[in-house]
């Protein structure tokens, strides 16, 4: 009996004992979200020399010189194409070497009368210095040229083919300084600020991250730093930006950005990007179920969601003790002071037991609430490093920190700023 006593006072006291909860922040209602304001933040990027020329579509067969009248630099009308993508290589932090393999077909004329059309083939490798401060300044200067034929042309008179490599060798040589002044301005009009920012608009997009779609919104980019390497080009660049994701799969089209390229890098401490983060309460809704079928073994249990009260959103727990039971309760999203997100019961109501359970009615529900108070997500469960690698971006020091919660009927939305350096790899 003395042994019934204590067993009984050590239940009454775990039965009467409270679990402490932290200071939260509630989750208000909102139709439609704010846009997140921009910030600055540093971002380390590394693009091979095959990234930049898919960007700039440099691809095999494309034009990449051509004059169209006989009042050419070289005198008569010439079109040089791509055969295969080029090979660029950077010596240091000033210099690059380019190979290309190029196909020409030209249109010489004798005495005023066409004679016909030559082709060639060759290999043209190329050497320039880079200037790449201040960046509204990039340009190439001191070019190089030299050239071997893969195929010399020939000419056809009177039905015989006749070898005209020293005839075009001896033009190159007499228009080199022509030529190197025409090749000089192409690129640099490739290289203005206006041209560098309408290829970002078109690089920057939607990116799948693991079971999200990441939506980047930049409005100005200053360079720091640009280094030429062996087999790629990398720098460090301050963002002007935010970042949306959501995992509602909407073939949602991307907000057009309007980027900026400035040269003055920005002073601030606090480097980081605005993010908001949008979870469909359906996301969430088969991500807890399954998590509790796991927990109680319950195979069958099923778990509803209903938010079209703007005070707080319904739940509803079916089969957790037996076929019959139903568990409905309401509750709101909150933030806790330690950085978590987890939720905060308004009601709660248990029905459907079946005996002997009935005779424990209080400790289910008890139970069950305790189990729902305990519920929180760490946001740095957002970033699987494995995942963001596989899209190309990683993350260094990374911290994520949570200002506010938002919800209406299709999402919850969470706020914040991820703090840390970005390195974006292509």
């Amino acid at each position: 009996m003395r042994y019934i006593l204590i067993l009984l006072i050590v239940l009454l006291g775990f039965s009467c004992r409270k679990d402490v909860l932290l200071p939260s922040k509630p989750a208000v209602y909102q139709e439609k979200f704010s846009q997140l304001s921009p910030s600055f933040t540093q971002v380390d990027f590394e693009f091979s020399y095959d990234t930049l020329q898919k960007w700039m579509q440099l691809q095999p067969g494309k034009t990449i010189f051509q004059t169209g009248s006989d009042a050419s630099i070289v005198g008569f009308p010439l079109q040089v194409n791509m055969l295969n993508k080029a090979q660029i290589q950077g010596n240091n932090d000033r210099s690059i070497q380019v190979k290309i393999p190029i196909s020409f077909t030209a249109e010489p004329s004798l005495a005023g009368f066409s004679a016909g059309k030559v082709n060639g083939q060759m290999d043209v490798s190329l050497q320039a210095d880079v200037i790449t401060k201040p960046v509204s300044s990039l340009s190439i200067q001191q070019i190089k040229y030299s050239y071997q034929w893969k195929e010399k042309p020939s000419l056809r008179v009177a039905g015989f083919g006749v070898n005209v490599s020293s005839v075009i060798d001896r033009l190159l040589a007499s228009k080199q300084e022509q030529l190197i002044n025409q090749v000089t301005t192409q690129i640099n009009q490739t290289l203005q600020v206006s041209n560098l920012e309408k290829m970002l608009n078109k690089a920057i997009h939607s990116i799948p991250v693991a079971d999200f779609v990441l939506h980047p919104t930049l409005s100005q980019i200053a360079l720091e730093k640009l280094v030429f390497g062996s087999t790629s080009v990398r720098g460090t660049v301050f963002a002007n930006s935010s970042l949306v994701f959501t995992n509602v799969f909407d073939n949602r089209v991307l907000q057009k950005n309007s980027i900026k390229l400035i040269s003055n890098v920005p002073s601030f401490v606090d480097s980081g990007a605005p993010f908001s983060v949008q979870l469909s309460w359906e996301y969430l809704r088969s991500l807890v179920e399954s998590q509790m079928r796991i927990g109680t073994k319950q195979a069958n249990l099923t778990l509803t969601l209903q938010t079209t009260d703007t005070r707080w959103i319904h739940c509803t727990i079916l089969g957790y003790k037996g076929k019959a039971s139903s568990f409905s309760f309401d509750f709101i999203p909150v933030l806790l002071e330690d950085n978590r997100l987890s939720i905060r019961l308004v009601s709660k109501e248990l029905s459907g037991l079946r005996f002997p359970s009935t005779l424990f009615k209080k400790q289910v529900i008890r139970s069950l609430e305790k189990n729902l108070n305990r519920f929180n997500i760490d946001p740095m469960l957002f970033i699987d490093r494995s995942k963001w690698m596989n899209s190309g971006m990683i993350d260094s020091d990374m911290h994520i920190r949570l200002d506010s919660l938002q919800w209406n009927q299709e999402v919850l939305n969470v706020v914040g700023k991820i703090q840390g350096k970005w390195l974006i790899r292509k």
